[in-house]
């Protein structure tokens, strides 16, 4: 006898379906139209169709995620991206002319080496080891020697640096006081990172370029 509700196969005797638990009763026509009634009325759930159970089964099977969990999934928004702004090279002697000005886009706390005075004298400081592009201050009081790279570039960069740092660590800051340097270089040249890391502590490699913002003016 096939159950009326699944269409499973009922062995002789036996009115329980084992697949959808529904109780056959032979020869009774509309028993599941009148289960259907009774459990409506008791504020039962009504019993699933076969097609109801596949379509159950697909939808829990599909990537693992039942329909609440897609419910509270959120949902991903899209937004398109941002215009990058505009980069322009700028040449050594115009970037050294814009840190005498404002030492401290290079390094927050950086500040012109001044005079007994107090007159600002670290810009083309002159030594005898030769000329440096920016002598400045960092907030902790310690010596930088900042060098701009022209564009060719040199071999003898690191060691031109390295000898402007002794001697102002010997004639400035009398062995006492700290100094390092900064190097920036419009490129980064080949095998770079291997002499940054040889002189690591003492002389920091950046490169650089221009940024360009449009603004609107406010009008009052």
């Amino acid at each position: 006898m096939p159950c009326k509700l699944c269409g499973t196969h009922l062995p002789d005797g036996q009115l329980t379906c084992p697949n959808c638990g529904h109780v056959t009763t032979p020869g009774r026509e509309g028993e599941r139209v009148k289960e259907k009634e009774t459990d409506a009325a008791r504020g039962a759930a009504p019993p699933r169709e076969l097609g109801d159970l596949e379509a159950e089964r697909a939808e829990g099977s599909e990537g693992g995620v039942g329909s609440e969990e897609k419910a509270d999934r959120p949902m991903a928004v899209q937004t398109a991206p941002e215009a990058p702004l505009p980069v322009f090279a700028m040449d050594p002697p115009g970037l050294r002319r814009l840190l005498a000005r404002q030492p401290e886009l290079l390094e927050p706390g950086l500040s012109v080496f001044t005079d007994e005075k107090g007159e600002p004298v670290g810009t083309g400081y002159s030594t005898r080891v030769g000329e440096i592009d920016l002598l400045a201050l960092d907030k902790s009081g310690a010596f930088v020697v900042i060098r701009v790279a022209d564009r060719e570039g040199g071999e003898d960069l690191v060691a031109e640096t390295l000898q402007r740092i002794g001697w102002v660590r010997k004639h400035l800051g009398k062995g006492k006081q700290k100094a390092r340097g900064i190097v920036l270089v419009e490129q980064a040249p080949e095998n770079l990172s291997y002499t940054a890391a040889g002189v690591a502590g003492t002389i920091t490699f950046k490169t650089y370029r221009l940024a360009v913002t449009f603004e609107d003016v406010e009008i009052e």
